[in-house]
């Protein structure tokens, strides 16, 4: 007979048993074995009866289009000549063999093969590439390749199903699926002078191998380039994020098209509304972008915007915050002309804005490095026609105080040692006072989150 205490037993091993199976099997799974052409494909996660075939679909379209990228270095010694320093993923835009991938995943070497799908490899060439969006283009000699086609990012929801195709750890099209998690998230991860960061975030898995990988909806048409996670132990975490369709299109036709990115500025600074903010204009947070400032002579000092007001939309795109608006600004090229929704106190107000470059607004950017600058080994600039615009590092010297305490090229420079420093002038005359501790406040160029820097020269040296 059994006892009541044995059922008990019995259903407590069911249910552990059926936790075992629903974590630890999935990760078991994830292993499949190679063949001369290739890793085969499989498929991670479990995935809702109600849209089984649409990743099907999905993935049938997708798998074909994404490729994986071997970078190798031919500046090595002869005798390690060919040796492998990067890989990663693409995904193939064009018929004739455009492939666009990240700008992380080919920078270090300059030799790139491409394995598509059905196991030929060929040697690309790369046709640009963008350190500030981290895109960059390849191209192989192929005339009739599989590709995807865009999708529009800004109508992609949060909640919606996606699958994410790559080559994680040399395993070849992979494919996992989750949904979108979060829109226009900044990660603080992109360097280059005009970072651009306006993640779609998802749960779908990424890890190393799948950077420069599809993101793609139902349709099988691309939402995203899988680029980054966010993790503590190196592996998937839960927290994936890949650059939006909108800005990849964009960036990809530029490099195809001229060979850089055609940047376009405003000429404003921007934040999101903070707690400050809100107490000092009544603006609620996530209720628009706050203008901090406007520099003179640019197409928004001539449109008439100001400091204070609050950028809502842009053509009739609503931007409720500093990544929004940077992600439309940046679908832009210079000439382009803009409609502005924004507030003025209490007045709503439209303007048009002809959009110029970057190099325009900086024709008498003058750079400086004076002594105590050279001491803790940086270079920093501003703008003569705006002495009242922020500094600006220019560059950092390798092992010198200021890279060693963190301190990259474009972060803007506020504070030293708690005092404002709003004129180069003065930020020299602050260096000069030889503390052996110096505390630089200010915001990494492309974020809107104040971050500290400690240079301690007392410990440090060359």
């Amino acid at each position: 007979m059994i006892k009541k205490r044995d059922i008990l037993l019995i259903l407590i091993a069911v249910i552990i048993s059926t936790v075992i199976m629903r974590w630890v099997l999935p990760n078991e799974h994830k292993v499949s074995f190679s063949t001369e052409n290739g890793w085969s494909a499989f498929v991670n996660g479990v995935i809702p009866a109600s849209s089984g075939n649409n990743f099907i679909k999905a993935a049938k379209i997708g798998i074909p289009a994404v490729v994986r990228i071997t970078v190798r270095n031919k500046t090595l010694p002869i005798w390690d000549f060919g040796s492998i320093v990067s890989s990663g993923s693409g995904v193939l835009i064009t018929s004739d063999g455009y492939i666009v991938t990240n700008f992380h995943v080919i920078s270090a070497g300059s030799l790139y093969e491409v394995m598509i799908n059905d196991g030929k490899k060929y040697t690309a060439s790369l046709i640009g590439s963008d350190e500030s969006s981290d895109m960059a283009v390849l191209k192989i000699d192929r005339e009739d390749c599989p590709y995807l086609s865009f999708a529009n990012s800004d109508s992609v929801q949060i909640g919606q199903w996606v699958i994410a195709i790559g080559n994680p750890y040399r395993l070849n099209s992979t494919v996992t699926s989750g949904i979108i998690s979060g829109k226009g998230r900044t990660i603080d991860l992109l360097k280059g002078d005009y970072p651009l960061e306006s993640f779609i975030q998802t749960d779908a898995v990424f890890n190393e191998g799948n950077s420069g990988g599809a993101l793609i909806n139902e349709a099988g048409e691309l939402i995203g380039i899988n680029t980054a996670i966010f993790t503590r132990s190196g592996n998937f975490e839960g927290y994936s994020f890949a650059i939006p369709s909108n800005i990849v299109r964009k960036m990809t036709r530029d490099l195809i098209n001229y060979g850089k990115v055609q940047r376009a500025i405003l000429g404003i600074g921007i934040e999101d509304i903070s707690d400050r903010i809100n107490k000092r204009t009544g603006e609620e947070p996530g209720s628009g972008v706050y203008i901090n400032r406007v520099t003179d002579g640019t197409s928004a000092a001539r449109a008439g915007l100001q400091r204070g007001d609050i950028i809502y939309s842009i053509n009739g795109i609503t931007v409720l915050s500093y990544p929004a608006l940077q992600e439309q600004i940046a679908l832009y090229q210079p000439g382009d002309k803009v409609n502005i929704a924004f507030r003025r106190g209490q007045n709503k107000m439209k303007i048009e804005v002809e959009l110029m470059s970057p190099v325009a607004s900086e024709r008498r950017v003058i750079i400086r490095s004076d002594a105590p600058l050279k001491e803790i080994g940086m270079e920093v600039r501003y703008n003569m026609d705006n002495p009242e615009d922020e500094i600006t590092v220019q560059s950092v010297v390798r092992d010198s105080y200021a890279d060693k305490a963190g301190v990259r090229q474009g972060f803007i420079i506020r504070e030293v040692n708690g005092v404002d420093v709003k004129s180069i002038d003065k930020l020299v005359e602050e260096l000069s006072k030889n503390q052996n501790r110096i505390v630089l406040r200010g915001l990494n160029i492309g974020s809107h989150k104040v971050v500290t820097y400690s240079i301690i020269k007392s410990t440090l040296g060359f």
